[in-house]
């Protein structure tokens, strides 16, 4: 059974007990609830499949306030139920996870010899307990924020016994133990390196990640503008943007990549012939040189996401181009004999009301 690692994350932690705890829907990590200073989590029983298993180390990640104080409790039964006096069946886990039983009743399970208690400690080694089923217990006292993360129970506990002779493998002596701190740098480092694949990976590195990796490609993520999502695609396809850099179809691309809808890319060099004309409009849209570019966006934006955006455009334009970022208004359709500019808009009916309680007629429309 070396190398056994069982991980207590989210499919576990919902049929646990938790109380003052929020649990992030996109990871495994729970939350202290600010508002309460009682946090308990009751994990659900973790079954080895083994009579009388040797237990190795429990670990967590935490992050707490210098006022609060955190209780670990271990326990471990070859039998998962008892009966009472009435012949009837109780499992200790429903019990650990019943919102009705009080907590007092529920800590006198974890009150024996074959359990255990650590205070302030989130990396506690269970050698002395053995038992086919283990049930752990959380509980954090005071107010604050913080979180518990990457709870894993490691059956081994000590990889570096096995190297010595078998006179000095006698189980929680102070040789054993004091060999665990060292056993147990070297097992998280091991992980930590097999798990470098994955940490590498767009699908599933942490979000944290993406704006490292995106500045690795020379990409600047940065203001949290975008989705978890759109930042995804965005490292995913870096190197086919850098490749693209500074031409229309990479601009359409960032633009369909953070918008989820293409846009409408007017060059003004492409549009010199319409601009000389007698009759051609002089207005912004056409208005510039060669170098500026208006974009006609159909989606409304705010003021910051414009800036957001044209943040992110301007690492990908040509080197002498202006862009112009131009939100369209919703169009109105003519019949069939007639022909609307590109950007061409009909507003809708305004009315208003002038002074004096005068009311304008339903055929006027006041511009913007």
């Amino acid at each position: 059974m070396a190398g056994i690692v069982y991980s207590i994350k989210k499919n576990r932690l919902e049929r646990s007990y938790i109380q003052g705890f929020e649990m992030d829907e996109g990871s495994d990590r729970l939350y202290l609830d600010p508002g309460t200073g009682i946090h308990r989590l009751y994990t659900d029983v973790i079954d080895s499949a083994t009579e009388g298993c040797e237990w190795g180390r429990f670990s967590f990640a935490s992050s707490l306030t210098e006022n609060m104080a955190m209780y670990v409790y271990a326990f471990a039964s070859d039998v998962d139920s008892w009966y009472d006096n009435e012949g009837r069946e109780f499992y200790l886990a429903d019990v650990l996870k019943s919102g009705e039983i009080p907590d007092d009743e529920k800590k006198r399970l974890f009150n024996n010899e074959k359990s255990l208690r650590f205070v302030g400690r989130n990396d506690v080694l269970l050698y002395r307990l053995k038992g086919r089923y283990l049930y752990l217990a959380i509980e954090i006292l005071g107010t604050g924020d913080g979180y518990i993360d990457r709870l894993k129970v490691d059956l081994k506990g000590d990889y570096f016994m096995d190297a010595f002779p078998a006179i000095y493998r006698q189980r929680d002596s102070f040789f054993h133990r004091f060999l665990s701190i060292f056993s147990s740098i070297h097992s998280d480092l091991d992980r930590e390196i097999e798990n470098l694949p994955k940490l590498l990976d767009p699908d599933n590195c942490p979000r944290e990640c993406l704006s490292v990796y995106a500045t690795w490609l020379g990409i600047d993520l940065s203001g949290d503008f975008l989705t978890e999502e759109t930042e995804r695609l965005f490292v995913k396809e870096a190197h086919q943007l850098n490749r693209m850099k500074g031409t229309k179809q990479c601009l359409k691309r960032v633009i369909e990549i953070v918008l989820g809808e293409s846009a409408i890319i007017l060059e003004n060099n492409t549009v010199q012939s319409y601009n000389t004309a007698k009759d051609a409009p002089k207005g912004y849209l056409y208005g510039g040189g060669i170098y500026d570019v208006n974009i006609l966006i159909r989606k409304p934006l705010s003021d910051s996401d414009r800036r957001q955006l044209g943040f992110l455009l301007d690492q990908f334009k040509p080197v002498r181009a202006r862009l112009h970022l131009i939100p369209l208004k919703d169009t109105a359709t003519l019949d069939g004999e007639t022909y609307l500019d590109m950007n061409a808009v009909i507003d809708g009916d305004e009315y208003g009301v002038m002074d004096e309680g005068m009311e304008i007629g339903d055929g006027v429309i006041l511009d913007e």
